[in-house]
């Protein structure tokens, strides 16, 4: 069964008012953003979701996500605990914090067709590094600031996968947005950073200004 994003929390399996309104405030937070970043090829990088919950993932899920947060985890040395909801229907993936709990929202068929589109499988763990990224970085006030964090993170980890540096920015560079949007970097600036997170990771470098929670 294919459950609204909305339907998902309120059944109880994701905690927090907040999460089922996409980002919008509950009226326990009126005063406070709920963290939110989504990424799809119909709307590109957005802080607006519309998430078709699917079920959530197992430890050893046939999707292959959270073997590949695992791995994340495991190169830049953090033991985090995440929830990941895999997700149809939408093109997204997306990241949030509900509950006190850190939870990623993957559309795995979406990635499918991003590596297709750009043509490396290296797509696809760009972006969930960018969404680990924000867990890792912290959500920043500054939208901007928090997606450059997010993708200082994922060149990082993908550095350390064994991606090489073009294929790390390949998929912000091929679908990446030309100007600056209300919510996120030009593709350019962006992909500069990746690089940056790429080439201190090949040097064992990790620069903690790209970090407000770590």
């Amino acid at each position: 069964m294919t459950m609204k994003r909305r339907t998902f929390v309120s059944s109880g399996l994701a905690c927090g008012a907040g999460l089922c309104l996409g980002g919008m405030h509950s009226a326990a937070h009126a005063q406070k953003r709920i963290p939110f970043c989504g990424f799809s090829l119909e709307e590109g990088w957005t802080g607006r979701g519309r998430e078709y919950v699917t079920r959530e993932a197992g430890s050893n899920d046939r999707s292959g996500v959270p073997q590949i947060v695992r791995r994340i985890n495991r190169e830049l040395g953090f033991e985090y605990e995440f929830r990941i909801l895999i997700t149809e229907n939408e093109d997204n993936a997306y990241a949030t914090v509900a509950g006190g709990q850190k939870i990623l929202g993957i559309d795995v068929d979406f990635l499918k067709r991003l590596n297709r589109d750009v043509g490396t499988e290296w797509s696809a763990i760009q972006v969930i590094a960018h969404e680990v990224g924000h867990h890792i970085a912290g959500f920043d006030d500054d939208s901007h600031r928090g997606e450059l964090n997010a993708d200082y993170w994922s060149g990082q980890a993908l550095q350390r996968l064994g991606s090489s540096r073009d294929s790390a920015r390949a998929a912000i560079l091929a679908i990446g947005s030309e100007r600056d949007s209300s919510s996120h970097p030009n593709k350019y600036r962006r992909a500069d950073v990746i690089s940056q997170g790429w080439n201190d990771a090949q040097r064992n470098f990790i620069d903690r200004s790209f970090c407000i929670a770590c």
